[in-house]
């Protein structure tokens, strides 16, 4: 079994957990429902067995769990769980992709290491194995709902999907599904994008970088962006240091579905791009056109609904970024690891509520965020050894992982119920909105448009 913690950091973790317990008391809801509460029995790794499946009862938990349902960080089995998750794809190139959200304050332990800022504490990371048939149930501070990925598998794969038929008819090479309900009316600015929670801040930015980002943001001026490298350095291990950022607004998701409270929503394992407004308001960017598409998706984060269902799907930079392969390919390939290091990808979606006198901010200090969504992504082509001891990681519940060798199946289109739903909308994907700018000519801008789907109006064809 894995080696006990020591004594001594035992101690250490007590301690900060004591500090906090009588912030979180109302906070285990989710978690103990989830990780086993006071009736259950302590799980194999609290008994020195092995956290290696579902013989011990570990699966669909946290390793770290107690029978209380305060949550142990345990570094050696965090390491276990995430090399069987590697190892579970037979050797072939996959994608590891965790639902991180905070732990209950209890459990939180401080988080030390190379370019780690003061008040990093550990998170939970929950497994959203790819290409399955059912859905990952995820929760956050601020939204309950489920999520799966999903993309194409390589040539040659001995792990046949049931999604290759979607994906040969697309350009797009994966696709990441959520689907849920919001527990928090957003009440500020909400975001999309890349935020690097792991990466190595001890450094300065590489002069290479700063050419390529301004040659870069060159291309999208006039587009509504905010990146940001983060605080380096010394000022990087202040507490609410600022993260490097890359993100933009509600446009940034490809799909939105919005299904009214007492309708069904649609299957995440259906062709979205064929039901129409049959579950609800049906918003596709490559269909609408980025700006019918950016007012419809600002509309509707500014009068979110806590009863209604909220479907969001994101693939547009799939062509341009090989999460197989950790590459780049922008004309040719170029690894990732080169300037990531070992630190994943987060994709997030945040809240930052503006100031009093209503201007924007010109930071986005973590202290200022409400995070709905946090999705950690990496291959796994390399590795990364230091997130064992920044997160309790966690298996999907039992049943949800697609078995090695399943038979591949087609996936199913969406069969509506004819259940009551809001009016089609003018400026939806199945309405006669005008594409705004689908004839424009291909400039430059368009080539590159092509590319960063997510951020460019061009990019957005009906191919993807």
């Amino acid at each position: 079994g894995p080696a006990p913690v020591a004594k001594g950091a035992r101690c250490a973790m007590c301690a900060c957990c004591t500090k906090r317990q009588s912030e979180a008391e109302a906070e285990e809801g989710f978690f103990t429902t989830l990780f086993g509460g006071p009736s259950s029995q302590s799980n194999g790794a609290a008994a020195g067995k092995s956290p290696s499946g579902a013989a011990n009862g570990t699966r669909g938990r946290f390793a770290g769990a107690t029978p209380s349902g305060t949550l142990q960080h345990e570094e050696e089995v965090s390491a276990a769980t995430v090399r069987r998750h590697t190892l579970d794809v037979c050797g072939e190139r996959s994608l590891l992709l965790y639902s991180v959200s905070d732990l209950p304050a209890k459990s939180r332990v401080p988080v030390v290491g190379p370019g780690v800022p003061a008040d990093r504490c550990t998170q939970q990371a929950l497994h959203v194995p790819p290409n399955t048939t059912e859905a990952v149930p995820i929760e956050t501070e601020c939204f309950v709902g489920k999520s799966m990925v999903i993309y194409r598998t390589p040539p040659g794969s001995s792990r046949p999907s049931q999604y290759g038929p979607y994906f040969g008819r697309r350009k797009r090479n994966w696709e990441v599904r959520v689907q849920g309900r919001f527990k928090r009316i957003p009440k500020g600015d909400m975001f999309i994008g890349i935020v690097l929670r792991d990466f190595n801040y001890d450094q300065s930015v590489a002069t290479h970088s700063k050419i390529v980002k301004n040659a870069g943001m060159a291309l999208v001026k006039s587009y509504d962006l905010y990146l940001s490298w983060g605080d380096r350095c010394g000022d990087a291990l202040k507490k609410d240091a600022e993260l490097s950022h890359l993100v933009t607004g509600m446009s940034g998701w490809d799909q939105i579905i919005c299904t009214p409270s007492g309708s069904t929503p649609p299957d995440l394992a259906c062709d979205l791009g064929e039901i129409g407004d049959s579950r609800g308001l049906n918003y596709e960017r490559a269909k609408m056109g980025l700006k019918n598409y950016s007012e419809a998706a600002d509309e509707t984060f500014r009068n979110i609904s806590l009863e209604d269902t909220y479907t969001l799907c994101f693939w547009g930079v799939s062509q341009v970024i090989d999460l197989l392969g950790w590459q780049f390919k922008i004309g040719t390939h170029i690894s990732m690891a080169r300037f990531f290091e070992e630190s994943p990808l987060h994709v997030a979606m945040y809240e930052i509520e503006r100031p009093a006198n209503g201007k924007k901010h010109d930071r986005h200090l973590e202290s200022m965020k409400h995070y709905y969504l946090d999705f950690m992504f990496w291959s796994n082509a390399v590795s990364t050894p230091s997130l064992p001891s920044r997160y309790i990681f966690a298996d999907a519940p039992p049943g949800i992982a697609q078995s090695p060798g399943a038979p591949a199946r087609e996936i199913q289109r969406d069969r509506s119920d004819g259940s009551q739903r809001r009016g089609t909308s003018p400026t939806s994907s199945t309405g006669s909105g005008t594409s705004g700018g689908q004839g424009s000519a291909r400039s430059i801008l368009a080539a590159w448009g092509q590319r960063l789907r997510w951020i460019p109006q061009q990019t957005c064809s009906n191919g993807a």
